[in-house]
């Protein structure tokens, strides 16, 4: 068993493998969720962030309005589903933002606001899966004819 470990780890060390080389540079931040941009109404595909009413370092509680996010059709609070604590705003206010890309790290909790802000200093967000781009890859490729 110890052999695999130290197989995959030196594996994950070497450009082939660039998927082991994410997954190992994620695992050097705390726990947390990337929450992307959610859809508002059943019609909304992109959106503005308005106006974010939480800094990198606040806590807030279920319930609580973390963001206006402005549609083509109104105004709406992003309302947390849980308690958490923000370590870094992806997107500020102002960015038109498709549904789904990512607009905020979480974490559960911190002793340490400032210590737990520059431990995602650096962090950058995977792109997201739109629902455009699941359907173009669920669709089967049709060969042209000549």
């Amino acid at each position: 068993m110890l052999t695999s470990i130290s197989r995959v780890s030196s594996l994950a060390r070497r450009s082939n493998f660039p998927q082991l080389q994410l997954a190992r540079a994620f695992a050097d931040y705390p726990d947390h969720e990337v929450m992307g941009l959610p859809a508002l109404s059943p019609t909304m595909e992109a959106g503005t962030i308005g106006m974010w009413n939480v800094k990198e370092g606040d806590s807030f509680d279920a319930g609580d309005v973390i963001a206006e996010i402005e549609t083509d059709k109104a105004t709406m609070g992003f309302e947390a589903q849980d308690p958490g604590v923000v370590a870094k705003i992806l997107v500020q206010a102002g960015q038109e933002i498709k549904v789904g890309t990512p607009i905020v790290v979480i974490v559960d909790d911190a002793d340490d606001g400032a210590a737990l802000v520059a431990s995602f200093s650096t962090f950058t967000a995977p792109a997201a899966d739109t629902p455009a781009k699941a359907a173009e890859a669920a669709a089967p490729e049709v060969a042209s004819v000549a």
